[in-house]
C-alpha cells in the first residue's frame, strides 16, 4: 500500500479518535477560573432572583432552548459551559453554586459521562457537593437527574450506566437534602424501551419534543414534592 493510500484509509480513524478526546466536552480540562468567567457573563444577562432554582450540566443542558422558567414561584435559572461535569461543580462551589444561594440544583447528568466514569467519583463528588451546602449554610435540595439511557449505548456501556443508576439512587435514599428523579419513563415507547423518536440521529441529544416530556415530568415531580412538604394530599 502506497504512504497516500495508507494516509487516506487511517484519516476517518484519526478523526474519529480526536472527536472521542480532543473534541469531546466531556474529556476537556475545564479550570474553575474559565467556568466562572462563562457563568459570569450568562448572569450579566439578566438580573438574579432572589428565589432561584439552578439548573446546571452540560451537554443535557447546553441544548435545552426551551427550558422552564419558572417552578411554581420560584424562577429557574439554567447555567451551563461545555465540559461541566459534577467534579467541576464541587471543586468550584463557592461560586458556580453556592453564589446563587439557591433553593434547589436541579443537577443532569449527561449520558456519555456518565456511562463512563466510576461511581465511586461520581459518588465523591455529590457527596462534596453536600458537605459544602452545609459547610455554607445554604439549605438548598439537589435534584439529581439520572442520565437517559440513549438508544445508541453499547452494551458495555449500558451496563456501566445501570450499575451507577443503581448506586447512585441507592446513595440518594439515605442522604437527606437529596432526590433521584429518572427521566428513562417518558422517553420509553409502548414496547418499554427507549423511543428513538426524541433523539436527533447522534442517539444522544434529544429533540425538541424530548425536551417537552421531560419538562412536563420535572414539573410533575416539582408538584408532587411540594404537596409532600405542604401536607396537601390529591384525592
Amino acid at each position: 500500500m502506497s504512504r497516500f493510500a495508507w494516509i487516506v484509509a487511517m484519516a476517518p480513524l484519526l478523526v474519529l479518535a480526536l472527536r472521542l478526546t480532543i473534541f469531546d466536552p466531556n474529556t476537556r480540562d475545564l479550570s474553575c477560573v474559565a467556568a466562572q468567567n462563562v457563568f459570569e457573563m450568562q448572569d450579566f444577562s439578566s438580573s438574579l432572583p432572589s428565589d432561584v432554582i439552578l439548573l446546571t450540566g452540560n451537554q443535557r443542558i447546553k441544548h435545552w432552548s426551551s427550558s422552564p422558567k419558572n417552578f411554581g414561584d420560584s424562577q429557574v435559572l439554567k447555567r451551563t459551559v461545555e465540559g461541566l461535569t459534577p467534579e467541576l461543580l464541587n471543586t468550584c462551589f463557592p461560586r458556580l453554586i453556592g453564589h446563587y444561594q439557591p433553593s434547589r440544583v436541579l443537577l443532569f447528568l449527561d449520558t456519555l459521562h456518565a456511562s463512563r466514569v466510576e461511581s465511586r467519583a461520581l459518588l465523591a463528588s455529590l457527596e462534596g457537593i453536600m458537605e459544602q451546602r452545609s459547610v455554607y449554610g445554604l439549605r438548598f435540595d439537589l435534584w439529581v437527574i439520572a442520565p437517559i439511557t440513549s438508544p445508541r449505548l453499547s452494551a458495555t456501556d449500558r451496563e456501566n450506566l445501570r450499575h451507577l443508576i443503581s448506586e447512585v439512587g441507592k446513595w440518594s435514599e439515605q442522604m437527606l437534602g437529596t432526590y433521584w428523579v429518572s427521566l428513562d419513563k417518558v422517553l420509553e415507547d409502548r414496547a418499554e424501551s427507549t423511543n428513538p423518536h426524541y433523539f436527533w440521529p447522534d442517539g444522544n441529544t434529544l429533540t425538541q419534543e424530548g425536551y417537552q416530556l421531560i419538562t412536563q415530568r420535572l414539573i410533575t415531580v416539582s408538584e408532587e414534592r411540594n404537596k409532600e412538604f405542604t401536607g396537601i394530599v390529591s384525592p
